[in-house]
């Protein structure tokens, strides 16, 4: 709750600070541009002070979004040893929050944050599930779902999480090669432009 309050704070002076400044120094703005230019860089200031804060939320959300992706397929591997070598999945989950931790901060922090609602109590399914809200990936709440499944049938943590992660390796391996086919028609009109 204290970085919303902060945050809507900052979008607060964002939104009065710079148009204060403005009106502060209007006298020497008419002397180096014309009223209609004063008026244009007003409205200009308005525009970045309303949206800029919300846009700086959106590209760190993207970013940690972004990290937590690269770092998804690891986190799996990870996992997978854990549960191979012996481990519960409650103490692979702690362990793999510990290795990727230099790597990976984003994801390290909401592992952590879903092994701390294991230990209050909370079902495994629904920490994972708000988990997988959390880092916004398709491949968390896929895996979410996976793992209650095979909890409910009572098939081997081990070998559904080595065919998912099979199976998330191969569609990452199609994503890349249907940006690898479309990146030549993308080019095709850049190239034609600059000839």
């Amino acid at each position: 709750s204290g970085a919303v309050r902060t945050y809507h704070a900052i979008r607060v002076l964002a939104l009065f600070v710079p148009q204060f400044i403005l009106l502060f120094f209007w006298g020497v703005l008419l002397t180096l541009m014309p009223p209609m230019g004063v008026i244009f860089l007003f409205c200009v200031s308005l525009i970045l002070s309303v949206f800029g804060p919300v846009m700086f939320i959106r590209w760190r959300a993207k970013k940690r979004t972004d990290q937590c992706r690269q770092g998804f397929p690891d986190m799996m591997d990870l996992m997978i040893a854990c549960i191979e070598a012996g481990l519960a999945m409650d103490a692979a989950l702690i362990r793999v929050s510990h290795e990727i931790a230099g790597r990976y901060p984003a994801l390290k922090t909401n592992l952590d944050l879903m092994n701390l609602e294991l230990r209050a109590g909370r079902e495994r399914n629904d920490a994972m599930m708000t988990f997988a809200q959390r880092i916004n990936l398709e491949e968390a709440k896929a895996l979410a779902v996976m793992l209650r499944q095979a909890e409910e049938m009572g098939s081997s943590l081990g070998k559904t999480l080595r065919t998912f992660a099979d199976e998330m390796r191969m569609k990452r391996m199609m994503i890349a090669e249907e940006k690898a086919m479309a990146l030549s028609a993308k080019l095709t009109v850049p190239l034609i432009l600059f000839i």
